[in-house]
């Protein structure tokens, strides 16, 4: 429950800046009622050259006012460019990184809480307290410079967001750092297993449950699952995977029972689906945007294979941790050993072949690109040794796709100098791929 909370919060752009501006609403309300009622009492703590007076307070809280639209105006125009930059030249499934960035959202919070902030003061600074000093102008002027303080620092967030080099390695850290969670999940709790175990007589009945709406498998809340398992005395098994498209309709899981369920709401509930992928627990989508930002590298119009590459060795360093995790199909037990709960993910050789397979297409041809592919399999090998015969059949399957008309004598020299390498790391013949 809590991390569907979470996701939805995640989606939701509005929700920070919402909330600071009523932190900024509350803050005002207070000051001007301590400038209404409180005034005499909290004089006395605060210096006299700090507070101002009627005319000048209603001055200052103005002039804030105009200044902070103006940033406000500068900031949003900025996030338009960098969101146009991303949609054209990286992909349209990267908007989200740098929206959903904390940053961004605190900084437009700041902006909006601010200016709340000022436009009450103002509507409450009547006549009533005309000659007395206030504080609304003192505190007006403290959160205009930390708000122009955060305008500096987002200028220099987009920056350095903008670099194609920063965006690639914060979604391979993201994927990782998932893949670590997950890996983690496992390895701690005793109750997943990669052998299902049967502690109860075979289910008498198999219950197919469709799916309540149309989008993409964002959560599955496997905790609820367990418990409501537990709770009925059945076992699910998912058939559906983390971020694959799911029509109205379709059939996502299989309930095992020895007796009929009257309602299976309850379950299909925990199995969160919306319009657009999502990264908290999809590891897939992670590889989808890096590969999507490779193609538009290679394109006609940008034409950057150096970024294409950069997108390879990351998808290694991912397909290295997926490798060394235990991210396969696992068995979620209970207390008692009794099977409760059984989740799909994609094998190796599934996530190896999603991971180049269009990169391999679009630059075909291209010599920098396949050398870059077999120096990122030398390095999926060296990392883990098991997955050599996996890499050996998928190095066969990109040299025999792979366009050689175009290549001249040193392109193949360079290109054999990576197969020889892989051919010794895996401990296969180089001559069946060695290139003449």
């Amino acid at each position: 429950m809590i991390n569907r909370w979470i996701l939805k919060i995640r989606s939701k752009i509005w929700f920070i800046p919402v909330l600071y501006g009523l932190i900024a609403f509350i803050l005002s309300m207070l000051i001007i009622s301590i400038d209404t009622f409180l005034s005499e009492e909290v004089q006395i703590y605060i210096p006299k050259v700090l507070l101002t007076d009627f005319d000048l307070a209603q001055t200052i809280l103005s002039s804030l006012a105009a200044a902070i639209i103006t940033m406000m105006t500068i900031s949003f125009s900025t996030m338009m460019v960098v969101l146009s930059t991303y949609s054209s030249q990286y992909s349209p499934r990267t908007l989200q990184d740098f929206l959903n960035k904390k940053i961004t959202l605190r900084v437009l919070g700041v902006f909006m809480g601010t200016f709340i902030y000022l436009i009450i003061s103002l509507l409450f600074l009547k006549e009533n307290i005309e000659n007395s000093f206030v504080l609304s102008a003192l505190i007006g002027v403290i959160i205009s410079i930390f708000a122009v303080g955060f305008f500096i620092f987002f200028i220099h967030h987009v920056a350095t967001f903008m670099q194609v080099s920063k965006l690639v390695n914060d979604v391979s850290n993201e994927s990782i750092n998932l893949i670590k969670e997950l890996d983690n999940r496992v390895i701690n709790d005793d109750r997943i297993r990669y052998e299902p175990v049967y502690m109860t007589e075979n289910p008498a009945l198999s219950i197919q449950v469709v799916a309540s709406d149309t989008g993409y498998i964002q959560l599955v809340d496997t905790s609820a699952l367990i418990r409501i398992s537990k709770e009925l005395d059945i076992s699910i098994e998912m058939e559906k995977k983390i971020g694959e498209f799911v029509v109205r309709g379709n059939h996502v899981l299989t309930i095992y029972a020895n007796k009929p369920l009257e309602d299976t709401s309850r379950i299909v509930e925990q199995v969160t689906i919306g319009s657009y992928r999502s990264m908290f627990q999809d590891v897939e989508f992670g590889i989808q945007k890096i590969v999507d930002i490779a193609l538009k590298a290679l394109s006609p119009g940008i034409n950057d294979p150096n970024t294409a590459i950069l997108c390879i060795k990351r998808l290694s360093v991912i397909l290295s941790s997926i490798s060394m995790s235990q991210m396969h199909t696992t068995y979620y037990h209970d207390e008692d050993d009794i099977l409760r709960l059984t989740m799909k993910y994609s094998d190796f050789d599934e996530l190896l072949y999603s991971s180049y397979y269009q990169i391999i297409y679009y630059g075909d041809g291209d010599q920098s690109i396949l050398t870059a592919i077999l120096e990122s399999l030398c390095l999926l090998v060296e990392s883990n040794i098991k997955i050599k015969r996996k890499v050996w059949r998928f190095a066969n399957y990109l040299i025999d796709g792979f366009n050689k008309k175009e290549l001249e004598f040193l392109d193949k020299k360079y290109i054999n100098l990576k197969i020889d390498k892989l051919a010794r790391l895996t401990e296969e013949d180089s001559r069946k791929l060695i290139l003449k």
